[in-house]
């Protein structure tokens, strides 16, 4: 992989939302302050441990080396540090099957990333680092199935993790599960924003992330994900599960696209490329990813193999995607012209292709997509169905297949053409199923072949679950917050226009934060949703809340009787 130079650049001058959130007061504490206490506590393993992509012989393990208080993430400083590494059949450590030596640098901000190979498949293994006297906590990671193998895989799912906003008690329950062979983490691992994110004061922030200012440098990106590694649930999400992730748009900037972002001001704010260079840099420092492309050191889709039972595609939808097209109100409402231009695209020629083919020569049982955003259709306005436009003329039909109005086009929805050439191409392939964050809402939704014309031909050609955010409130809780009792009425129109408009979502929840767990076996795929009572409150229950399934060669959802074991 070749690094880029970036120079590491101290804190610049305040945002514009920072400058907002500081006119507010609020008092808010630096959590650098407890850096030295931190240090002290668990030097130099100050950020936990990780492992993530795991194939049938192998998995990546990471961890960050703190040499000293000074060695701070982002500060550039600090020596080379000699890391010794083991792994485990037994967490005693008493039969050591993998065991080496690497180097943490300031050049990659002291984190470091151990390729391991030679593993048995779906086999459990423990690991450690041990570093200047001092031996990290333990590590429990899991090897992917064999080629061939037909035994069931289960994941949690898991997005938009916003520090500011909430507590992280969805990954804490999922630490907690010794079932999954692994964790999804479908973007917005971190976000930029300064306190007070979108509005300033707005909400009242439970917790604040360093730095407290908004990211745009890659010192500040450091400090960012330094921050949230010091978060103990998260610690303990990695120390239990690998993990395999992908960016979205908070990891750089909100609504990011290939040339720029709503939360980007060139003028304010430097170049773009510089600023997404360094957001990404510092994701892939500090997330234990295996980095597959020799010429592209910023390359994040990926396929993997979890024995004949799952093939996996991540997904990346910001770095090669257009600009999104113009909306009326947030990102929200849009004429549906709007999104329809050919050339428009979220994911780029090449990785259209590449997921597509993949698809189709694809023998696994399941073929399952990690995407960062929705994939399924919402309008705002029910559409005559096309068995009855067809009367009026090929070419009036054609037009009245448009959307007249969306919900919402920074998604998939934003990309009519080339969702409509993957559609098309997942047309004669069974049992795909598309896992999906971003929305801060729970959905489970069919995909209709042609949205004007599932309300009579029910055609589907995949299935769609939506996990909801772990710490990012939904539009209508943010609403509730502001003008209690509106986000009610506002779930109530969305869920009657829901019915009448986009009858292949069968099923939605949009209010509270949580986690899902899949579970994909030879006959059918389950989804069980976990949701947060209130995701404010770092002591509020995780519950059950629903459970949909899909069977093999249906490409339908139905309720499930239960949750899974």
């Amino acid at each position: 992989m070749t690094d880029p130079s970036l120079p590491v650049r101290g804190p610049r001058g305040l945002s514009r939302r920072s400058l907002m959130a500081g006119a507010l007061g609020g008092g808010a504490v630096l959590a650098l302050a407890s850096w030295p206490e931190a240090v002290a506590a668990s030097a130099p393993f100050v950020h936990g441990v990780a492992s993530g992509d795991p194939l049938p012989d192998g998995v990546v393990l990471w961890t960050r080396v703190t040499p000293s208080v000074e060695a701070a993430p982002g500060s550039g400083v600090g020596p080379d540090v000699a890391v010794a590494w083991e792994v485990a059949s037994d967490p005693g450590f008493a039969h050591v099957v993998r065991q080496g030596t690497a180097t943490a640098s300031a050049a990659r901000d002291h984190t470091l990333h151990v390729d391991v190979g030679g593993l048995t498949p779906a086999t459990a293994y423990w690991y450690r680092f041990t570093a200047l006297g001092a031996t990290s906590r333990t590590g429990r990671t899991r090897t992917a199935p064999a080629p061939g193998s037909t035994a069931p895989v289960r994941f949690g799912v898991v997005s938009c993790a916003n520090y500011d906003w909430g507590y992280f008690q969805p990954y804490a329950f999922l630490a907690t599960r010794t079932d999954l062979h692994a964790i999804l983490h479908l973007g917005d691992y971190v976000y930029e924003y300064a306190p007070g994110g979108v509005i300033a004061g707005y909400p009242a922030n439970p917790r604040n992330a360093d730095p407290l200012h908004e990211c745009t440098t890659l010192a500040d990106y450091r400090v960012r994900h330094g921050c949230y590694k010091l978060e103990q649930n998260l610690q303990d999400l990695h120390a239990a599960h690998p993990m395999v992730a992908v960016w979205d748009d908070h990891e750089i900037a909100n609504d990011t696209w290939r040339d720029g972002a709503e939360n980007h001001d060139p003028a304010a704010e430097g170049d773009w490329a510089t600023r997404a260079t360094a957001g990404r840099r510092a994701f892939l420092e500090w997330l234990p990813i295996r980095h597959t492309d020799p010429d592209d050191w910023q390359r994040i889709n990926r396929r993997l193999a979890f024995g004949s039972q799952v093939d996996l595609w991540m997904l990346d939808e910001r770095r090669f995607r257009t600009r999104p097209p113009r909306s009326m109100l947030l990102g929200y409402v849009a004429l549906g012209a709007a999104s329809g231009d050919p050339d428009g695209s979220m994911i780029g020629d090449d990785q259209e292709h590449w997921l597509v083919q993949g698809l189709a020569a694809s023998t696994a049982r399941w073929k399952v997509l990690g995407n960062q955003v929705p994939f399924f259709p919402q309008v705002l306005l029910p559409q005559l169905p096309g068995q009855i436009t067809d009367l009026l003329g090929p070419r009036l039909s054609q037009q009245l297949e448009k959307p007249l109005l969306q919900l919402y086009v920074e998604d998939w929805n934003g990309f009519l053409a080339q969702r409509q050439r993957i559609v098309d191409g997942m047309a004669g392939i069974d049992d795909i199923v598309i896992l999906t964050g971003d929305v801060h809402q729970s959905f489970a939704s069919e995909i209709p072949a042609r949205p004007n014309r599932y309300l009579l031909d029910r055609r589907s050609v995949a299935v769609e679950y939506v996990t909801p955010g772990v710490a990012s409130p939904s539009l209508q809780t943010m609403v509730n917050q502001v003008a209690p009792g509106v986000g009610n009425l506002l779930d109530v129109v969305l869920n009657t226009n829901a019915a009448l408009a986009n009858p292949w979502i069968r099923w939605s929840e949009g209010f509270r934060t949580g986690c899902l767990i899949v579970d994909f076996a030879g006959a059918r795929v389950q989804a069980d949703w976990y949701l947060v009572d209130k995701g404010t409150d770092p002591h509020s229950p995780i519950r059950h809340v629903a459970s949909r399934q899909t069977k093999a060669g249906t490409r339908r959802i139905t309720a499930a009787t239960q949750p899974l074991g």
